[in-house]
């Protein structure tokens, strides 16, 4: 303590003298009289006596501090001179606390990702404008323009514990893909489910909107789209899903519907569905093999009970070797729609389920830590007569749809890349084909 405040004292010292010599020098400078330097002199004295006290009172305040009590007294002595808290600010540490605790007691982790396409596109594509479908049917489809698009940024939140054998997560995941007006993006729940498991028997269950439990595999384009009406069956749907893992085999069920739009429809059983899968190092890292299905008896119309069977079949290999990944898909089925993301696919000109079959497959090579190349196809082929004569403007429904991808990724850190792609699509509606291009550039900032 005495070596802490050692400086100090030389520091008033020598500004005492400044002080002192700076006061002489001004009144030997400025006085005319003796009389005028008497009182000058007088002045001086009487400041320095002043400053003598000043200087004494500072000296006995640093030796009341050098010889205070322990750290702990002092700290009591110096806490009567806080000002206490208002109920704001009680408040306020209160939260901060119980946030702590919160944090201590779950595990919680914030992702996401800033994504920006760049895209030009020679070539009408269906409604969904952001990412491909098919081309549009128009006449004059060939239209070339540019989308500059934001809006695959996301960004998801995640709370799990342990308790036992048992252990529960949460998760919610948003992105901005959605109803919107012009810059103002909307955002919309991409994920929103629990899941829960008991380790002892190596048991799941998730309850929530997740990706559909069958045709899980998807294919590695830079395009939010991943295939869509290209032969690729996915989407987020609300559904329970029961998981049981055997080793090396895990077999699931589940049932899974669309949220309810409309108190018309009369909409009532969900998809039951069923998968198989096995997992071993022979497939490589990640790789898989599995087999999946489902069966409806429902209808979407309004004022109508005329169900109608609906079924799926979906095989699903994805093969790993060195700096090769595989991934691939087949499917069959009728009246798979919606749930799929095949809007206005599902249903024939008779109102009986319109049957398809479709697929798509992709290899990634990864040539370092920082590059990866992809190239892929896809093609959705529905039945030719129960897709009817397409006199009308519905650009979802199409005889058929192919599309070739190639891209690559390249790494500039660990969490910023940049991408390139090429699409080619072709779609066709009975004798009429009309295809497209869209070019990509993309960044991406993951985290």
């Amino acid at each position: 303590m005495k070596h802490f405040f050692a400086p100090y004292r030389t520091v008033i010292f020598v500004l005492s003298l400044t002080l002192i010599s700076f006061g002489g020098l001004s009144t030997f400078a400025y006085g005319e009289s003796a009389a005028d330097l008497k009182l000058q002199m007088k002045t001086m004295q009487d400041q320095m006596m002043q400053m003598q006290e000043n200087m004494q009172t500072l000296q006995n305040r640093i030796n009341q501090l050098e010889t205070a009590p322990p750290a702990p007294q002092v700290a009591a002595q110096q806490a009567t001179d806080v000002p206490s808290l208002t109920a704001e600010e009680i408040t306020a540490l209160r939260s901060l606390k119980d946030l702590g605790n919160v944090w201590s007691k779950y595990n919680m982790q914030l992702y996401g990702k800033v994504k920006v396409d760049f895209n030009y596109d020679t070539a009408e594509f269906t409604r969904y404008n952001d990412f491909v479908g098919a081309v549009a049917q128009e006449s004059d489809y060939k239209n070339d323009s540019t989308n500059f698009n934001p809006r695959d940024t996301r960004i998801g939140f995640t709370a799990s514990h342990k308790w036992g054998e048992w252990s529960a997560l949460g998760r919610v995941e948003m992105d901005f893909y959605g109803d919107n007006n012009g810059d103002n993006l909307i955002p919309r729940m991409r994920h929103g489910y629990i899941d829960i498991g008991y380790e002892k028997t190596h048991t799941s269950m998730v309850v929530g909107q997740d990706w559909v439990p069958v045709s899980q595999l998807n294919p590695s384009t830079i395009d939010f789209g991943i295939m869509t009406a290209a032969g690729n069956l996915w989407w987020r749907v609300p559904q329970v899903t029961v998981r049981q893992e055997f080793g090396d085999v895990q077999v699931l069920a589940s049932v899974m519907k669309h949220r309810r739009t409309s108190t018309e429809n009369e909409d009532r059983m969900p998809w039951l569905l069923g998968r198989v899968q096995y997992s071993n190092e022979i497939l490589g890292k990640g790789g898989l093999v599995a087999l999946g299905g489902g069966y409806r008896h429902a209808d979407y119309g309004q004022d109508s009970s005329n169900n109608t069977d609906r079924w799926l079949v979906c095989g699903e290999l994805k093969y790993v070797a060195g700096s090769f990944t595989f991934k691939g898909e087949l499917w069959t089925g009728e009246g798979i729609g919606r749930n799929f993301l095949r809007y206005d696919l599902d249903m024939a000109e008779d109102g009986g389920p319109a049957s398809a079959y479709g697929g798509w497959a992709d290899l990634t090579y990864a040539v370092n830590d920082k590059t990866t190349m992809t190239a892929g196809y896809g093609f959705d082929n529905p039945n030719n007569g129960d897709i009817g004569n397409l006199t009308d403007t519905n650009d979802r429904r199409f005889t058929r749809n192919e599309q070739y991808f190639i891209n690559t990724w390249y790494s500039l850190t660990k969490p910023l890349k940049v991408g390139a792609e090429y699409i080619y699509i072709e779609t066709e509606r009975h004798e009429q084909i009309h295809s497209g291009n869209r070019f990509t550039v993309s960044m991406q900032y993951a985290f």
